[in-house]
C-alpha cells in the first residue's frame, strides 16, 4: 500500500480503477479492506481510493493517541484529496467515516461531488439514546478497568455496546483481527461523533447530493438516526439495501449501482 504523511500522520491506502474519484472512509474497528467487495462490484468504473484511517490497519497515529474528532478525520480526507490532486470526489463513508464525509459535505462542499453515507451513527438526533450512551460508557469503562484496552475492544466487537457500538458485531473476523493490533484507537474514537456539533442550518442548506444507506441488518437505532438525517439534510435521499452483514460487504452490488448513478459523466 502506498502511504503519505498527512497532518503529521502516515496514512496508507489502496486504489483501483481510473474513472471519477471515489474516496471511501471506513467505520471504527475496521480498515480499508472492508471496501474490497465494493471495489469488485465497481470494477474500473471509478478510481476507488480506500485509506486506512489514522490508527487503523497500516496507517499510523500520533503518539499518545487518546482522542480524535470528526473534523480531524475529515481533514485527513482533505489532505488525501488535495495531495492526490482529486479536485472533487464522491465520498463513501460508513459509521464514523460517514460522519466525517458529512462534515466535508457541509464545510468543504467544493471538494465533494456527491456522498454516500452508510449508517451514520448520529444519535444526537434521538433524545431517547442519551441514557443508553451513558450506560455504555459505564460498561466499557468497567471492561477497560478489568481487562485493559484489549478487553474494551473485545466488548465492542462482540456487539456489547448497543449505543456506542451499534451494529459492530457484524464486523467480519478477518477485519476484527486487524483491529486488534491497535485497540487504543477505539478509545480515541468513541467520543468523536457524540462530540460533533451538528449545524442544523447547514444541513438544511446543503446542495451536495447525498444518499443515506441502511441495510437489512442495520440496528433500529441507526435506522432511526438515518431517517432523522434524511429529514434534515437538503438534497438527501435514503437507500435501503439487503444483506445480512455490513452493507458495504453484503450489499456491495447495490451500493455500486447507487455510486455509479452519482458518478459524473
Amino acid at each position: 500500500m502506498p502511504s503519505l504523511e498527512i497532518h503529521g500522520v502516515e496514512l496508507s491506502w489502496w486504489e483501483q480503477g481510473s474513472g471519477p474519484p471515489l474516496l471511501c472512509l471506513h467505520e471504527t474497528a475496521t480498515c480499508a479492506e472492508v471496501w474490497r467487495p465494493l471495489a469488485g462490484s465497481l470494477g474500473e468504473a471509478v478510481r476507488l481510493i480506500a485509506p486506512d484511517r489514522r490508527g487503523w490497519g497500516s496507517s499510523g497515529a500520533p503518539q499518545s493517541y487518546l482522542r480524535t474528532t470528526v473534523e480531524e478525520q475529515a481533514e485527513d480526507a482533505v489532505g488525501l484529496i488535495e495531495t492526490l490532486g482529486l479536485g472533487s470526489a464522491i465520498l463513501c463513508g460508513a459509521g464514523l467515516g460517514a460522519v466525517a464525509a458529512l462534515d466535508l459535505v457541509l464545510r468543504r462542499p467544493e471538494l465533494v461531488s456527491a456522498a454516500v453515507l452508510i449508517e451514520p451513527p448520529l444519535l444526537a438526533f434521538l433524545p431517547e439514546a442519551t441514557e443508553g450512551l451513558s450506560s455504555d460508557r459505564v460498561v466499557i469503562g468497567d471492561a477497560l478497568a478489568a481487562s485493559g484496552p484489549e478487553g474494551g475492544l473485545e466488548l465492542y466487537l462482540a456487539g456489547g455496546l448497543a449505543y456506542l457500538g451499534a451494529g459492530a458485531g457484524r464486523i467480519p473476523a478477518e477485519l476484527a483481527a486487524i483491529a486488534r493490533r491497535t485497540p487504543l484507537s477505539l478509545f480515541a474514537e468513541l467520543a468523536a461523533v457524540p462530540g460533533w456539533a451538528i449545524a442544523g442550518s447547514r444541513l438544511t442548506r446543503n446542495e451536495v447530493r447525498c444518499t443515506v444507506v441502511v441495510g437489512a441488518s442495520t440496528p433500529p437505532l441507526l435506522r432511526a438516526a438515518a431517517g432523522q438525517l434524511v429529514a434534515r439534510l437538503g438534497e438527501a435521499e435514503q437507500l435501503a439495501v439487503g444483506g445480512e452483514g455490513l452493507p458495504q460487504i453484503d450489499a456491495a452490488a447495490e451500493l455500486a449501482a447507487a455510486i455509479s448513478e452519482l458518478a459524473p459523466g
